[in-house]
């Protein structure tokens, strides 16, 4: 199922349909579908959470994703389906390395289990209608895996989304519209305690905070509606809104749009995430928006070159408060924070790339330390993945 912005699909499939492989299991035809990739990251700085001067690596190898996975779809014929993946993966973003992002995921970190990232069950009891019930992707945003996104770092708007979450969800296809509904027990990024940093450095234990917000979620609502705007005015790109509301927790409200102009194609996302009374924290903000603008140069689907050029810049308004981490929403401190990406990438086939990273963020606030110790308001990002879909 497509997100809006085209940056990924909920599950592998859509990544390797076309290589996807078919499996007869009890007169039923199961696709087999997953990905491997390997990385090489180099970053100047890091985030304060992960106490970089005590960890001296700026430079690492991963596997950054390997995921295997199957699924049935559900169809009049057959109208109870599944999806499921196994994966283990690394979370590298723009705010923090994977060593500081992958504890970040309530459903466990990814880095060194092997474990269902995605599984449910689909009952579509008639045309246009479905129900998936079980481990699912929210719907909006980048995906969790680096081989589903055209960046291969996470851009600053993918650490305050929910990502994965026990729960169930109605589906309904009206055609000119997709709308869905759901309910789950919480999950996804942000909301268990998140560790703790020394805010000036000084060893003062006034000054250490939590630089997550620490609450707990026991019910979560989401719901959107997506279109194409050209099926009702007669012109414009595709529109999704979507939100995300949990009890005692945050409220976010998303808007995508994206269109294609052939060699180019462009996203837009714009975020604004607010917080109940139970998840504030005293002097701290209780508001953040963002936008992301996505931008692909891709001379791949133009058959000139099997080679594209995704671009992402993003602008966050972190809030302000009386200390130096704003809102907490975001990992970006106080205020505001910008970044750039770009992302060259080689496609020899449909089912392999390789590709290279240069991502840039600037904060406000000094939230980045060296290796050294010293805290810095920037962090630069190289990368090279190379993958294979299968």
């Amino acid at each position: 199922m497509k997100k809006v912005l085209g940056l990924a699909a909920a599950g592998l499939l859509a990544a390797g349909a076309a290589q996807a492989g078919t499996l007869t299991v009890a007169n039923s035809d199961i696709v087999l579908y997953g990905g491997v990739s390997a990385s090489f990251d180099w970053q100047n700085t890091d985030h304060l959470a992960s106490r970089f001067a005590n960890d001296g690596n700026n430079d690492n190898f991963h596997v950054s994703t390997f995921a295997i996975g199957l699924m049935k779809k559900a169809d009049a014929n057959s109208p109870i389906g599944f999806n499921a993946a196994f994966a283990n993966f690394t979370v590298p973003t723009l705010v923090a390395s994977d060593n500081v992002a992958s504890n970040l995921l309530a459903w466990g970190s990814p880095s060194g289990d092997f474990k269902p990232w995605l599984a449910y069950v689909t009952i579509a009891p008639i045309e246009g209608l479905s129900i998936d019930a079980g481990l699912l992707w929210n719907k909006f945003g980048e995906a969790p895996l680096t081989i589903l996104n055209r960046n291969y770092t996470r851009g600053i708007l993918f650490t305050g989304h929910p990502v994965a979450y026990a729960g169930a969800r109605v589906n309904y296809d009206a055609g000119i519209a997709q709308v869905y509904v759901g309910y789950n027990q919480g999950g996804g990024l942000r909301q268990g305690s998140g560790p703790t940093v020394d805010l000036n450095n000084d060893g003062n234990v006034g000054t250490t905070v939590n630089v997550n917000t620490g609450y707990n979620i026991s019910d979560a609502f989401e719901a959107g509606i997506s279109f194409n705007l050209s099926d009702f005015v007669g012109f414009g790109s595709k529109v999704g809104l979507h939100t995300y509301n949990e009890a005692g927790g945050r409220n976010l409200y998303v808007l995508c749009t994206s269109v294609d102009a052939g060699i180019v194609k462009a996203g837009v996302e714009v975020d604004y995430t607010n917080l109940d009374d139970a998840a504030k924290i005293r002097g701290a903000d209780d508001s953040a928006w963002g936008v992301a603008l996505n931008i692909d140069i891709d001379l791949l689907d133009a058959q000139i070159a099997n080679v594209t050029f995704p671009i992402r810049i993003e602008y966050v308004d972190n809030g302000s408060s009386t200390d130096n981490l704003g809102s907490r929403i975001y990992l970006t401190g106080k205020n505001s924070a910008w970044s750039f990406t770009i992302t060259p990438t080689w496609k020899p086939t449909k089912n392999t790339f390789a590709r290279l990273e240069a991502a840039y963020i600037s904060t406000d606030k000094k939230v980045f330390e060296e290796d050294d110790g010293s805290l810095k308001d920037n962090r630069t990002v190289l990368a090279f993945e190379a993958g294979f879909l299968f």
